[in-house]
């Protein structure tokens, strides 16, 4: 059986001063747009080609808040931005996707007795550099 949870997933900026307890990443899904082409002599379906350009969703993270830490800035300058996954069982790297990105959203948290607060943030890559995903190198 292959696979393995999150345990040990991280994401690293190259600008910010951030030390975030996160607690989930959320990765935003690659996209590829479809043009229609369909003419009027078009029957039964929507004719389509492929866009020239991919997009990618934003990344979320979600984190325990700690009112003494730093927070993400919304609309600070792109840094790189990289997400490494965990280190599986059996790979002497573990993989990552690192690219151009900033900021765009910040949730601070809401307050209720009894449970800890959370707080989010959006990070958007902006195609500038990447994003590129690296595959972990198996052990030898």
């Amino acid at each position: 059986m292959i696979g393995d949870t999150g345990q040990g997933m991280t994401a690293t900026f190259s600008a910010s001063s951030l030390s975030l307890a996160i607690t989930e990443i959320t990765i935003g899904t690659r996209t590829l747009d479809m043009l229609d082409v369909s003419a009027l002599a078009s029957t039964d379906f929507s004719e389509l080609i492929s866009s020239d350009l991919k997009k990618i969703g934003k990344v979320k993270l979600k984190f325990v808040f700690v009112a003494s830490a730093t927070a993400p800035v919304v609309g600070a300058a792109a840094e790189t931005m990289t997400i490494t996954y965990p280190l599986f069982t059996g790979h002497s790297t573990a993989s990552t996707l690192a690219g151009t990105a900033q900021f765009t959203d910040l949730k601070l948290p809401d307050g209720k007795l009894g449970e800890v607060m959370f707080g989010e943030c959006e990070f958007q890559y902006n195609g500038d550099t990447g994003p590129t995903y690296t595959k972990a190198l198996l052990e030898i």
